[in-house]
């Protein structure tokens, strides 16, 4: 996604004499730090939870939910999820229909359909009981390389070294440097995972704080202080103690290109990609039990809605819902998947 127009970035290098190993310990010290004093509380990281199995299928849920929504929202979802479905056998159980209702505020709803696919895979093939190596957690759906390390780190405490966009901004930072103007890195994935492997060894040599806490800090730090957008250098002890590589001011308002490439239709001057309108779809349908026809649902979720010229990408719309197993079509009228 390139930038239209962007403000100059003004960007200062701190001066520092350390080698890597004396970066890497500095950096360590003030996470530990600075989360002693600042460490969030949420419900999924509740240690009074001595069940490996019930502590990963909470790890598992918060994760698929934290990948497209902001915190203060999963944490009322989470909550009210998890009474509906208090365990991996209740959630594998589940229909179409149940999980795509306790979804209801997320957004993205295929989420909750892979959530509910990769339970019933844990409870068929491996008896209920979540698998702890990498390649099996990797082969599981809707789970790539981050969620499964999250889940060794966080409900077994097996230290993986893992990247996500809070982890990767903190370590791009403080070992290579900002992020170009366009928000593009210097350093792929894998020059950082082996930043993250060694800053990790460092970090486990602390005698009571676990894998679980390290990479606990270090979204907390890149939710807190090192933000996207204006990260909070005047309260950053990395900056402070000159560890960070490079510290800068990040633009506050970037314009960005619109996305031609993402399907979608304008509403007068504004334009709205599909996925918005999909996701409109199923919370109508969420609070219409006998369903709806295709215009009644037009007239739902476009506020120009006109049957001559958006009927058929609105069928186009239904269709896909259905194939996606979504929604179903009953007679003339569209529900949502049992």
């Amino acid at each position: 996604m390139l930038l239209s127009s962007y403000p100059t970035l003004h960007i200062f290098y701190l001066p520092s004499t350390m080698n890597q190993q004396e970066r890497i310990q500095a950096f360590v010290e003030e996470i530990w730090l600075w989360y002693a004093k600042n460490k969030r509380t949420l419900p999924w990281r509740d240690l009074r939870i001595t069940d490996s199995t019930e502590r990963a299928y909470q790890i598992l849920v918060s994760e698929l939910m934290l990948q497209q929504t902001q915190v203060p929202r999963v944490k009322i979802i989470f909550r009210q999820f998890l009474k509906e479905f208090p365990g991996i056998k209740n959630l594998a159980a589940a229909s179409n229909k149940d999980v795509i209702l306790a979804w209801r505020g997320m957004g993205y709803n295929m989420r909750a359909l892979r959530l509910r696919d990769c339970a019933k895979t844990i409870c068929r093939d491996y008896n209920g009981i979540f698998p702890t190596g990498m390649q099996e957690l990797q082969s599981l759906k809707g789970i790539g390389h981050y969620t499964a390390a999250a889940i060794r780190n966080f409900a077994f405490y097996l230290p993986t070294p893992c990247l996500d966009t809070n982890i990767r901004r903190i370590l791009h930072r403080t070992f290579v440097g900002p992020e170009s103007p366009d928000g593009t890195w210097e350093k792929d994935d894998a020059y950082l995972l082996q930043i993250a492997e060694h800053v990790l060894t460092e970090a486990c040599r602390h005698p009571t704080y676990t894998t679980a806490d390290w990479h606990g800090a270090l979204m907390d730090f890149g939710s807190l202080v090192c933000t996207k957008k204006n990260p909070q250098w005047e309260r950053c002890p990395l900056t402070r103690r000159g560890i960070c590589k490079a510290s800068y001011k990040v633009p506050t308002a970037l314009q960005r290109k619109k996305n031609s490439s993402e399907p979608g239709r304008s509403v007068g001057s504004v334009f709205i990609p599909n996925r918005i309108f999909r996701g409109r779809i199923v919370e109508e349908l969420r609070n219409a039990s006998l369903g709806l026809k295709p215009e009644e649902v037009g007239q739902r979720i476009c506020e120009d809605w006109s049957p001559r010229q958006h009927k058929r990408w609105l069928l186009e719309l239904l269709q896909k819902l259905c194939e996606d197993q979504l929604l179903q079509k009953k007679g003339q009228r569209y529900i949502l998947a049992s």
